[in-house]
């Protein structure tokens, strides 16, 4: 399908512009091609790029039409956000953090991260579990806890934490039924979430969780979001879930312009919240789109889309009418093969995949072995490794999971977010920094009221005052502390402005002096005008040239102790960044403290919002978006949290005192980094911290070296690929650490190396080789027997059909007839199907 041809299905999608489409694609249809030529034709009838946003299933298929967009258009390409549905509420809960109460330099912790936190949660809490299922456990509750947080939105009706829990304890085989009572889950889930916060962190459940929050608790701010975009492309919308359709439901709601793409019959992950035939009635009601049925298959042979053809039709509830075959070659017929045993079984796919590398010259990466579960893939993948095959198994690989990268990115991490507890134990850990675990025991033996974490002690201003907030309470006796807040016309200190500053000098008891203006923006307020209520008339009326405002800020300021809400994270960025071309700096070594991380050390709310915490401790004023107002309630409000921080100065002081020693070299050198942060490119500061760090000798070290150090280099080569110049450096760190935390490894695998992927049909999902192997076919594995059990067959049939749709030329479908015990089995249900 070269050039721009359009066959007639495709053409009525791409050209239907004014109107939504509904697009069912069946596999290997061109549907990357119509989404694409969709947008192009969209420019070239004069739509303002910045005005589109196209949502892909993973971050690999938002760059491939970010890609051809910027190949076919140059920069008007590029204009278009083009990602996932998780990095766009990414992009929304960063911006919008000080209505969320959320960290604004929090960064996001993928699914290993979050088991860690569990993993210290259980042991607190005096569960064990053996090695082997330790890893499972873990895992088990991060599924819980998200499907706990959305099963408002994702459950018909809505499940408590303890029951999902539960449910999913009993449906493990884990072997622990007795967990069901001991365990409260919704203990364990609080202090889970407290956990995440007090890291500074996000998990993938946080990201959809708030923006539901933003458009239900703050609609005005949620509409400004709506408004950025006048059309919306999604893709693979059978996997969308109830939440994250409401949200996308809301966004369309004004320009109507929302438009589906995907496969019902590829419909695979029910079991994880998506609701493909409920939420396609709701949206036919809702849009009234054109739909469209693309039916030309240019990926297979004839022969294995008859195969699938057969599969599908046997489905009650396919959508695919038909699947009309554009390749010329018929294709060898799809083998089926029945073997003596599990080992036999996968000797004998390890020498047929030999056969087609060495007598036909067939790469090993384009020869597939999928299997239904991760347990499968693992004991073919053993006998693969007895057999010396060339192999790679996606679960066991998963690239920014492996402890060298974990580590590296970890020092990385401390850099942007200094409270990152996980990132601190890594970064203690390897290389060894000489402080074991007891020494850490005792350390967080510290009374917790005290508020000290252990984070603290890799900072170095813990160390010149000799406990963390020695500074502020010390400016708080003197009546020098500056409270500041800003107004600003968006959350970006790279591209807005400050139109509101306001200040006040403080100390335990009053404010005694206070600082406000209002500046004359370079460019218009835009949608900023809903939250501050600053129209540019009145600012070109009242507002003053920024250059003098700023100079009577810093003479204001003079070298007080800054606290704020937020401030370490959006306030100082900010102001720092309106500096710089003024050729003005706040001084030296200002210590700031922030007021929304300092209460969360010291009072367990569900939310510390400013607002929240003034209800909480019943301060006498309320923020109102006003910057003087805001700046009158931190002033109060950091007097109740210095009462309590000055109660545990002695623990802290003590603590220091103890352990100090062995952190503070480590400390030195993180602050030399940190600075450096500010004006090194990611990929640049990621080797000079590679160098000094003692990684790359520590794995020098390891028995595994060559692909260890292989994996720190390639580490690099990511970081060079995914940093937008466009960024200061620090933010574009930043980007690239999230990016890296949203990915997968399928979306970093670009079949550099030419291994066999060894991988589950889920994983597989999206994909294409020249040559698949289904293993393990029998009838208890297609239909999984836990589905059998619970009378959920309609999603395994549509995964068989998933499974020997990835076949591009050769399919074999292999099953044992005695299973690893010995046991007869008998073939699956479905291979009764194939054409």
């Amino acid at each position: 399908m070269g050039g721009f041809y359009l066959n007639p299905e495709q053409k009525l999608a791409v050209e239907t512009i004014g109107r939504p489409v509904l697009v069912m694609a069946p596999v290997g249809t061109g549907k990357t091609h119509v989404l694409t030529e969709r947008i192009a034709r969209m420019l070239d009838a004069g739509l303002d790029p910045r005005r589109i946003l196209c949502l892909s299933f993973t971050n690999k298929a938002a760059r491939e039409i970010r890609d051809r967009l910027t190949a076919r258009f140059g920069k008007p390409g590029m204009a278009a956000t083009s990602g996932t549905f998780h990095s766009l509420c990414a992009q929304m809960v960063r911006a919008e953090s000080t209505l969320l109460g959320i960290d604004g330099d929090s960064l996001i912790y993928d699914e290993e991260d979050c088991a860690e936190l569990f993993s210290r949660i259980s042991r607190g809490r005096g569960v064990g579990m053996h090695r082997e299922s330790a890893e499972q456990w873990h895992f088990l509750l991060v599924r819980a806890a998200a499907a706990a947080r959305l099963s408002r939105y994702d459950d018909v009706p809505p499940k408590g934490p303890q029951r999902i829990f539960v449910d999913l304890l009993l449906s493990s085989n884990l072997g622990r039924p007795d967990l069901a009572e001991s365990v409260q889950f919704k203990e364990w889930l609080q202090e889970y979430l407290h956990e995440l916060r007090e890291n500074h962190a996000l998990d993938f459940s946080d990201l959809v969780r708030c923006a539901l929050d933003l458009q239900e608790r703050h609609p005005d701010a949620f509409a400004r979001w709506a408004d950025r975009f006048s059309v919306i492309q999604v893709d693979e919308v059978q996997d969308t879930s109830r939440s994250e359709y409401r949200i996308l439901r809301a966004l369309a709601a004004a320009h109507r312009q929302l438009s589906f793409f995907g496969d019902i019959d590829q419909a695979i992950y029910e079991w994880r919240g998506s609701a493909p035939l409920e939420i396609m009635a709701d949206y036919r009601e809702r849009f009234k789109p054109v739909e469209v049925r693309l039916k030309r298959n240019y990926r297979s042979t004839r022969a294995i889309l008859n195969a699938c053809s057969g599969v599908i039709r046997a489905f009650s509830g396919a959508v695919t009418a038909e699947l009309i075959a554009e390749a010329r070659e018929e294709g060898a017929p799809v083998d089926l093969r029945a073997v003596a045993n599990p080992t036999e079984e996968a000797r004998w796919i390890a020498r047929s995949i030999r056969r087609l590398h060495d007598e036909q010259g067939v790469p090993y990466k384009e020869c597939a072995v999928l299997a239904r579960t991760n347990f499968t893939a693992r004991d073919l993948s053993r006998v693969f490794e007895q057999m010396r095959l060339p192999h790679v198994r996606v679960d066991e690989f998963k690239f920014f999971q492996r402890a060298e990268v974990k580590a590296a990115v970890a020092h990385l991490r401390l850099l942007l977010n200094p409270n990152d507890g996980n990132a601190a134990q890594r970064f203690l850990d390897t290389p060894p920094k000489g402080i074991g675990e007891a020494t850490l025991r005792k350390l967080r033996e510290t009374p917790r009221e005290a508020g000290l974490r252990v984070c603290d002690l890799l900072r170095s201003t813990t160390f010149d005052d000799g406990e963390p907030y020695a500074a502020l309470l010390a400016a708080l006796d003197r009546g020098r502390v500056v409270v500041f807040d800003t107004e600003t016309t968006g959350r970006d200190p790279s591209e807005d402005e400050i139109v509101e500053i306001a200040a006040a000098r403080c100390g335990w008891n009053k404010i005694s002096d206070e600082f406000h203006a209002l500046i004359r923006p370079a460019r218009p307020v835009g949608e900023s005008e809903a939250i501050h209520g600053y129209s540019d008339e009145y600012l070109a009326e009242h507002g003053r040239p920024e250059a003098e405002v700023m100079a009577e800020f810093l003479d204001f300021f003079r070298e007080d102790v800054l606290a704020g809400h937020n401030l370490v994270s959006f306030d100082i960025p900010i102001v720092e960044a309106r500096l710089a071309p003024l050729g003005l700096r706040l001084p030296n070594g200002a210590r700031a403290f922030d007021t929304l991380d300092i209460s969360r050390r010291l009072v367990r709310l569900p939310s510390h919002r400013l607002a929240d915490l003034a209800a909480h401790y019943g301060l006498k004023t309320q923020p109102t978006h006003k910057a003087m107002d805001d700046v009158r309630v931190n002033a109060e409000l950091l007097q109740h949290l210095g009462k309590r921080l000055r109660e545990g100065a002695a623990a802290r002081e003590e603590a220091v005192r103890k352990y100090g020693k062995h952190f503070q070299p480590q400390a030195d050198r993180l602050a030399r980094w940190r600075a450096l942060a500010e004006t090194e490119r990611p990929p640049e500061l990621y080797q000079l911290v590679l160098s000094e760090s003692g990684l790359r000798p520590h794995y020098e070290k390891d028995p595994d070296a060559d692909r260890r150090l292989e994996h720190l280099e390639e580490l690099g080569r990511i970081f060079s690929r995914l940093d937008a110049k466009n960024l200061p450096p620090r933010q574009a760190l930043l980007e690239v650490l999230n990016l890296s935390a949203l990915g997968t490894d399928l979306d970093r695998h670009t079949g550099e190396t030419d291994l066999v992927p060894v991988l589950t049909v889920h994983q597989a999902k999206g994909l294409e080789f020249e040559n698949v192997f289904v293993a393990n076919a029998t009838d208890s594995e297609f239909p999984n027997w836990r589905s059998q059990r619970e009378n959920r067959l309609d999603e395994e049939h549509r995964l068989f059909y998933v499974a020997i749709s990835r076949a591009k030329r050769l399919l074999t479908i292999t099953w044992p007839t005695v299973n690893d015990r010995g046991r007869p089995t008998a073939p699956s249900r479905y291979l009764k199907l194939l054409g």
